[in-house]
């Protein structure tokens, strides 16, 4: 499923950055368009990351413990990541560089991905756009590593105010950004609760699993169906990065369509492979 998502979100950027140059009603980049947004990567991989960081959680020692298996899995790689960038832009675009790129250095390490200013022009104007969703993650990881035990003690009812809460989050966020544009825009893209829904989703369905998942896996077809209907319904319906509807349908889809089966956490709470959103 993390395979299929990220190749949809490298098709999806292919092709929103190579529809500059065709014309807007050609056929091979319409189709790629709507085949790699039908079912959203982002939505997907921030749905999978809830019900696997949370697993994880369980499976800590400590929510010390927690923190810093999070820290050793996003980290190493993120350096590796920033390091080959530095790497390329050195040698492809090294007239460009000037001090701006150290900021960009100090900044990226972190997990606060950006661009240098004296990069702005160069090729697609983001040489780590990819990354952005790092900072995000980082922040949700910790709200639900200092949260995590009051959420499992949440009754099902209490959850569903939670999820309804970050649903209107989502959507207040969706209309925020078209409002302000902007150093807002770009605030609230970086901003954890702008995404919160799908992730705990995630997280909820691993919580109450022993109930969500038999019943998640007897209306999946059905479920499906509702999405299919709520993609091609020619209403606008509101919501960040997807519509709000499609974005609270796609979660339980993804995890209730099969990845519980496959990673059998309620069964095997000591297996020790450690997975995050970064993975695939």
């Amino acid at each position: 499923m993390r395979y299929w998502a990220a190749i949809c979100i490298m098709l999806a950027h292919f092709a929103w950055q190579y529809g500059i140059y065709v014309s807007e009603s050609n056929t091979a980049i319409n189709a790629i368009k709507s085949i790699t947004t039908f079912f959203p990567g982002v939505v997907i991989f921030f749905s999978i990351s809830g019900f696997l960081i949370a697993a994880s959680y369980e499976r800590s020692k400590s929510r010390k413990d927690f923190f810093v298996k999070r820290v050793a899995r996003m980290y190493p790689e993120l350096w590796i990541c920033t390091l080959v960038n530095l790497i390329v832009v050195c040698v492809l675009a090294y007239n460009l560089l000037d001090k701006s790129i150290i900021t960009w250095l100090l900044t990226q390490v972190v997990g606060i991905a950006n661009t240098p200013s004296c990069l702005d022009t160069f090729a697609t104007g983001s040489i780590n756009g990819a990354l952005w969703t790092i900072f995000t993650e980082i922040q949700l990881y910790v709200v639900l590593g200092v949260t995590y035990n009051v959420l499992k003690k949440l009754s099902t009812k209490k959850w569903i105010v939670l999820l309804v809460f970050l649903a209107v989050c989502n959507v207040a966020c969706d209309y925020a950004a078209d409002a302000f544009g902007g150093a807002i825009a770009k605030l609230i893209e970086r901003f954890f609760l702008t995404y919160a829904i799908w992730f705990f989703i995630g997280v909820f369905c691993y919580v109450k699993r022993e109930a969500v998942i038999p019943a998640l896996k007897k209306v999946i077809i059905p479920l499906l169906a509702l999405y299919v209907v709520v993609k091609f319904v020619p209403v606008s319906i509101p919501g960040y990065y997807s519509n709000i509807a499609a974005g609270i349908l796609c979660p339980f889809i993804v995890v209730g369509g099969g990845v519980i089966d496959y990673l059998r956490f309620a069964a095997n709470a000591t297996l020790h492979t450690e997975y995050s959103y970064t993975t695939g």
